[in-house]
């Protein structure tokens, strides 16, 4: 027997090895899968026909090949037909398949294995078996009989159908299960493939390659299994549950690795693909697109927390919902569930909703309800702490005469004028608000009554530096402040008073000039105006 004859049987060998022992973990392993014992028979009935063909090819005798190839239409025939009903669990249309319609299915097949039985009788399957003798080997030689045209193309016309079923489940099923529904498409397509090249007599010495290519569907079973879940999570579950959700959902298993995913997850988070599936949760994502309080992924355990997920210049807000999960026996944890919800819309509302409650609507600084609130805290922690806080209330000279002359739109355009001069020169914890109609506010905590004074000289500066260019000609713009500072024991109301007796004397003063108030006075008349153009202010 040459060394390529005992390849041939070798193969053929190995496929039986290999379909005994998958049917042998699928007969143990724990699934909620429900064609896993259609599943088993399929393996079984594989294991029989390998191992008859490899019996087969290594007889010495025609009676001993007649007998073989008896044995593997014990299990044959019924491969294609269990396929597709694997199939049909699969892919979740189980209630198509009605125990009277699977037994109808295994008809024929149950006929092909009888009839084999009795071929020597009638000639159904094989009008006739010999040996060749065109070969260096004992080889098979038979006529095809009527019945084995029947079964073939039952045969072929279950794969097909299998084939066509699969194809349009991979169309519409999430990335990481397509990979798994392949290696199902492939175990269909190859032996459906080979046996049309063993009909047309293109194989070597006419020898049938089917039974060695289980070896290869065999191990691309193996690897689904054991890389992408086959058998134990299907897509219809899936589908039915994971995918009808809208909330995304990331299942992680107990060492925080990733283990699943649904299509919801896969939008917010466009990085997720199938590839990190068994990777490190916490190390799959990127970490430029979170905020530096949420790089440490605390995130993924923590039982209800609101991250920012920064996508170049948008911002989106998800709410996550991390969850464990228990086995029943044992309580040990089996995972963890993750749930991922698009809260963008409710915080950007939210916070319109807020900055309407607290700024103005039209200079867009605070309003002079959340300016009282801000300033009396402020304070009170600058009494606490020992710092200098000054008040100012300043407003627009002659501001009726603007609206009156020019109208009201040339109004507004001269108050946003101002409070563009303003941010020019407040810094960052300066707390500015429009306080009425034409007249402002401003709370300076750390800021002395001489540089609080310096301050708003130079606003005053800016704003009497030149008219303000209107739809209705150039407009002169000039404004009146009084400033008091706020000592310990002295309230927000009665420094607001304060304040506003300056700013009359102010404006009793010729305006555009600012006034401390009584008994406020600058120790260093002409100090050096410090540098005060900071920036814009933080209100």
């Amino acid at each position: 027997m040459s060394a390529a004859f005992s390849t041939f049987i070798a193969l053929f060998a190995m496929s039986g090895v290999f379909s005994i022992l998958l049917a042998l973990y699928a007969s143990f392993h724990k699934t909620r899968f429900t064609g896993m014992s259609l599943f088993v028979w399929m393996s079984a009935a594989t294991a029989v026909y390998t191992f008859g063909s490899a019996l087969e090819l290594a007889s010495s005798s025609l009676e001993s090949i007649k007998f073989w190839i008896a044995f593997e239409y014990l299990g044959l025939p019924f491969i294609s037909p269990l396929n597709l009903l694997v199939v049909f669990h699969y892919i979740g249309r189980e209630r198509m398949m009605t125990p009277r319609a699977a037994a109808a299915m295994l008809a024929i097949p149950a006929m092909t294995s009888l009839l084999m039985l009795t071929n020597d009788l009638h000639g159904l399957v094989y009008q006739s078996i010999g040996l060749r003798e065109d070969v260096p080997w004992i080889l098979a030689d038979f006529k095809m009989g009527v019945w084995y045209v029947v079964n073939g193309s039952y045969t072929l016309g279950c794969g097909v159908v299998g084939m066509w079923l699969l194809a349009l489940h991979m169309r519409r099923t999430l990335n990481v299960y397509r990979k798994q529904t392949a290696v199902m498409f492939i175990g269909l397509f190859v032996p459906i493939f080979t046996s049309l090249i063993y009909t047309v007599n293109l194989t070597p010495h006419h020898i049938d390659p089917v039974p060695a290519t289980m070896s290869l569907t065999n191990l691309l079973y193996c690897w689904a299994i054991f890389s992408a879940g086959m058998l134990t999570s299907t897509p219809i579950v899936r589908e039915n549950i994971l995918e009808s959700m809208r909330d995304g959902v990331l299942i992680l298993d107990p060492a925080g690795r990733l283990a699943d995913y649904n299509k919801a997850a896969s939008r917010m988070f466009p990085f997720l693909k199938p590839d990190l599936i068994g990777a490190g949760a916490a190390d799959a994502f990127p970490k430029r697109h979170l905020r530096p309080e949420d790089a440490d992924m605390a995130f993924l355990e923590a039982e209800d927390r609101q991250i920012e997920w920064v996508d170049g210049h948008e911002v989106r807000y998800y709410r996550i919902r991390s969850s464990p999960v228990y086995n029943r026996k044992g309580g040990a944890m089996a995972g963890r569930t993750v749930v991922v919800l698009d809260v963008t819309e409710s915080v950007l509302l939210h916070r319109k909703l807020e900055k309407m409650a607290t700024h103005d609507g039209m200079t867009q600084i605070y309003n002079r309800t959340h300016f009282v609130e801000r300033t009396e805290k402020l304070i009170l922690e600058a009494w606490q702490a020992g710092e200098p806080l000054t008040l100012a209330l300043f407003d627009i000279d002659r501001f009726k005469s603007i609206n009156d002359t020019y109208g009201h739109d040339v109004g507004d355009l001269v108050i946003r004028h101002v409070v563009h001069a303003c941010k020019i020169y407040l810094g960052d914890r300066d707390v500015f608000g429009r306080y009425g109609g034409e007249e402002f506010a401003l709370c300076m905590p750390g800021r002395t009554v001489e540089n609080a004074y310096a301050l708003l000289e130079s606003v005053r500066r800016e704003l009497a530096s030149g008219p303000v260019s209107t739809s209705a000609g150039p407009v002169g713009v000039t404004a009146s402040f009084g400033l008091v500072e706020a000592r310990p024991g002295r309230p927000l109301k009665r420094l607001t008073k304060l304040a506003d007796d300056a700013l009359y004397r102010a404006k009793q003063g010729g305006r555009n000039n600012v006034q401390l108030a009584a008994g406020e006075r600058l120790e260093e008349e002409d100090e050096a105006e410090p540098d005060l153009k900071k920036g814009a202010a933080g209100a």
